[in-house]
């Protein structure tokens, strides 16, 4: 399965990539959030241990260009082979 990555920022441990290969039929965006996370030099807390949502404050992550909120299963929906997970940092404004 091949899933392609789109990010406001160069995400750990797969700075140059554009997409990644898994020898895996099915993963939910949960799993390819938890595999980003094991990729990373450090580590980086994507999904939170029992999450049912992302913290909007720190990620907004859509798939195929709709936010994964809105797609059925959510964290859990499946990806399928192609699909475009696009993860952007939240920056926080202020002055």
């Amino acid at each position: 399965m091949r899933i392609h990555i789109e990010s406001n920022f160069h995400i750990p441990g797969i700075e140059k990539e554009e997409s990644l290969d898994f020898d895996r039929e099915r993963m939910s965006l949960r799993q390819f959030l938890e595999e980003l996370s094991t990729m990373a030099p450090a580590s980086i807390e994507y999904v939170r241990p029992g999450a049912i949502l992302l913290d909007k404050d720190d990620w907004e992550v859509d798939i195929n260009g709709i936010p994964y909120q809105d797609q059925e299963g959510a964290l859990d929906h499946l990806l399928k082979d192609g699909d475009t997970v696009t993860v952007k940092i939240m920056t926080l404004c202020g002055g």
